[in-house]
């Protein structure tokens, strides 16, 4: 019984090291779990972006416009189109139809 120190000591090393795997192992899992969250959470949040994409293409549509235009008001504008303003009409000046708006402050 001459390595009676040494086999102690490997016999403690390997318990420090099985016990430290098992504590590496249980805060990984805690990291897996909420990383898994955090992905759902990001799925969440592109199946609402492609949801807003699609409401977007939807309301920016000039046959949507009239018909909402229609819903809410009783009489029927002529020529409807000329009074939808873009980005590329707002950097127009020169445009006939082009129709300013005056915002109000409070």
């Amino acid at each position: 019984m001459k390595y009676k120190k040494q086999i102690v000591f490997l016999i403690v090393l390997n318990f420090i090291i099985v016990f430290s795997s098992i504590f590496v192992g249980n805060l990984t899992r805690k990291l897996e779990l909420a990383n898994y969250e955090v992905n759902a959470e990001i799925q969440k949040q592109k199946e609402q972006l492609a949801i807003n994409k699609i409401e977007f293409s939807f309301y920016n549509n000039h046959d949507y416009l009239k018909k909402l235009h229609s819903l809410y008001f009783s009489f029927e504008e002529e020529n409807l189109e000329k009074k939808i303003i873009s980005l590329s009409n707002i950097s127009n000046i020169h445009n006939e139809n082009l129709v300013f708006v005056k915002i109000k402050k409070n």
